[in-house]
C-alpha cells in the first residue's frame, strides 16, 4: 500500500513537472527584452530600413511646392549637400513646476551653411530667427555608407516663447548623438516622416525639463554629392514595423496552462482517493 501511494505522489509530482514546462513555453517566446524595445513613434521608421528607387530628375521639378529646399554649394564642386523638407523643432521646459513648449517651423529663406572639404566628414548648418539647427554627416569606415553622426538645435534664450528661462546667458542646446538613417553612398535618403529626438547634455546645466525634437515631413537628403545639382537615387525608408500586443498570447498561454492543471490535478485527487478506497475495501 505504501508503495502504491508512493507511485501515486511521483505521477503527481511529474505532472506537475509538465504542467510547469508547458506554461513556460507557452509564455516564454511572448515576452520581450527591455532593449529590443525601440521607442518609435508610429510614423517614425528604423534607420537604414529601404530599398532603391527611382531617382528624382531634377530637385526643381520633383520637388513639392510646400517644402523647403536647403543647398549648400561647395565653391569647388557645386551642390555638396541638399536637403529638402518640411520640418518643426519643438523644445519643452519647465517653467514654475509646468510643462511648456516653443516650436518653430524651419522657413524656406533660412540661411544655410556647411563644409564638404573633408571626403569622409561634412556638416550642415540652417540657422533662423532664434534658432541654429546643425547635422553632421560621416561615413562608414569602408566608405560604403553615410549616415547622421550627430544632430545639435541651439535656441537663443532671448525668444519670447522662451522667457522666463534660466540660462545664465547661454545658448539652449539639445542633442540627438545617435547614428541615424546610414544609406549607401552615392544614393539619398527619402522618408514621408523621421522624427528626432532631441536631449541636452549634463554638462551644460541645461535648466529643468529641457527636451526637444526635429520632426522632418516628406525628408529627402543627401551629403556627399559629387556629380550634379540634384538628388540622385533614393533610398526609401520603410514603415516601422509596430511591436505585436503581448497581452493577448500571456493571457491565453497562462489561461491553457491553469485550465490544463486543474484537469490533471483534480485526476489526480481522483485517482489517489480512489486507489484509497479499493484498498480499504480489499482490506474488508
Amino acid at each position: 500500500m505504501v508503495r502504491q501511494e508512493m507511485a501515486v505522489h511521483l505521477k503527481l509530482l511529474l505532472i506537475h513537472t509538465t504542467i510547469l514546462s508547458l506554461v513556460s513555453a507557452l509564455t516564454l517566446p511572448s515576452q520581450v527584452s527591455p532593449k529590443s524595445i525601440i521607442k518609435l513613434s508610429s510614423s517614425t521608421t528604423e534607420p537604414g530600413s529601404g530599398s532603391l528607387v527611382t531617382p528624382a530628375s531634377t530637385a526643381s521639378k520633383d520637388t513639392d511646392s510646400e517644402l523647403a529646399v536647403y543647398r549648400y554649394i561647395n565653391s569647388n564642386t557645386g551642390t555638396c549637400i541638399l536637403l529638402q523638407a518640411d520640418a518643426v523643432v519643438e523644445v519643452n521646459f519647465l517653467l514654475n513646476n509646468l510643462d511648456e513648449q516653443a516650436d518653430s517651423y524651419i522657413p524656406k529663406d533660412a540661411l544655410v551653411d556647411g563644409n564638404c572639404k573633408n571626403e569622409d566628414a561634412s556638416f550642415l548648418s540652417i540657422s533662423w530667427k532664434g534658432y541654429r539647427l546643425l547635422l553632421n554627416f560621416a561615413k562608414t569606415p569602408g566608405g560604403e555608407r553615410w549616415y547622421i553622426d550627430n544632430v545639435e538645435l541651439a535656441v537663443s534664450p532671448d525668444l519670447y516663447q522662451l522667457r522666463g528661462i534660466q540660462t545664465h546667458g547661454k545658448l539652449i542646446k539639445l542633442y540627438h548623438k545617435e547614428i541615424l538613417i546610414p544609406t549607401p553612398i552615392g544614393k539619398s535618403y527619402a522618408c514621408e516622416e523621421v522624427d528626432i529626438d532631441l536631449i541636452p547634455d549634463e554638462e551644460d546645466n541645461p535648466p529643468p525639463g529641457l527636451r526637444g525634437s526635429l520632426l522632418l515631413r516628406k525628408l529627402q537628403l543627401q551629403p556627399f554629392i559629387y556629380k550634379g545639382e540634384n538628388f540622385e537615387a533614393a533610398f526609401e525608408c520603410k514603415p516601422q514595423r509596430t511591436h505585436l500586443d503581448e497581452t493577448a498570447p500571456i493571457a491565453v498561454g497562462s489561461t491553457l496552462a491553469i485550465a490544463v492543471l486543474m484537469t490533471v490535478t483534480g485526476y489526480g485527487i481522483f485517482r489517489y482517493f480512489k486507489i484509497k478506497n479499493v484498498q480499504y475495501n480489499t482490506m474488508e
